[in-house]
């Protein structure tokens, strides 16, 4: 995630431009069903694998897949005009 974050100390136009981002990610996140954000939260934020998942929640794997894949889309649609706004 950091990766596509404004580095925290590259001034304050950065830091502005990180809060603002970790803000819309956060609403955004808060959008999703709870299935979908659990299983993107778990595999990008916690670092889980996906074969953890299936193990932990015997949810078949495909179906963990397609939560994220709906979730990513999502947080995608929602934080690209974000970036595109302020020119990341």
């Amino acid at each position: 995630l950091d990766l596509t974050m404004p580095a925290h100390d590259a001034g304050p136009e950065a830091l502005y431009a990180r809060a603002l981002l970790l803000t819309a990610l956060q609403d955004a996140l808060d959008e999703l069903p709870p299935n979908q954000r659990e299983v993107f939260i778990a595999h990008e934020l916690e670092g889980r694998s996906f074969k953890d998942m299936v193990a932990q929640s015997g949810v078949p794997l495909n179906t963990l897949l397609a939560r994220k894949r709906y979730a990513v889309q999502h947080l995608r649609a929602r934080l690209l005009p974000i970036y595109d706004e302020l020119d990341i």
